[in-house]
């Protein structure tokens, strides 16, 4: 794949470019047995997702790019929202796999549960034979 240019929608200036084949190469990397990602004990990993997670933070206004707010909201709320459904939904409780756990940011966070508890209820549940059910009993 060829790089590409990252622009930012507000300005339309480049940001900075992207070569896919090294993101992907980087990222096969961190799945090889001897990785220093995969020797990492958990609480490592731990530290490391928290810094990212406080370096977006204080870049999230920069990487939002001038969006409208309707886009903010439907990126930031109604995507997640939509995945962490899925997810929680998907098993239904027969897989050991704590997708319920879900981590979102306070100004966030009554938006995401509004929309979490609006597609819960539009769930359908019934009958597994039927086509229209979404999840058996």
């Amino acid at each position: 794949m060829n790089p590409f240019s990252i622009i930012n929608p507000s300005t339309d200036e480049e940001i900075c470019q992207s070569d896919p084949d090294k993101v992907i190469e980087a990222a096969e990397k961190g799945f090889q047995y001897d990785s220093p990602w995969r020797k990492l004990d958990p609480a490592a990993h731990a530290q490391l997702i928290h810094k990212l997670a406080d370096l977006l933070l204080r870049v999230v206004d920069y990487l939002a790019a001038g969006f409208p707010p309707g886009i903010i909201n439907s990126v930031l709320v109604d995507v997640p929202a939509r995945t962490a459904h899925r997810a929680v939904f998907t098993h239904a409780g027969q897989v050991c796999f704590a997708a319920s756990r879900i981590f979102v940011h306070s100004t966030l966070h009554d938006a995401f549960v509004s929309k979490s508890v609006e597609l819960a209820k539009k769930r359908i549940v019934g009958d597994p034979f039927d086509s229209t059910t979404e999840q058996g009993p």
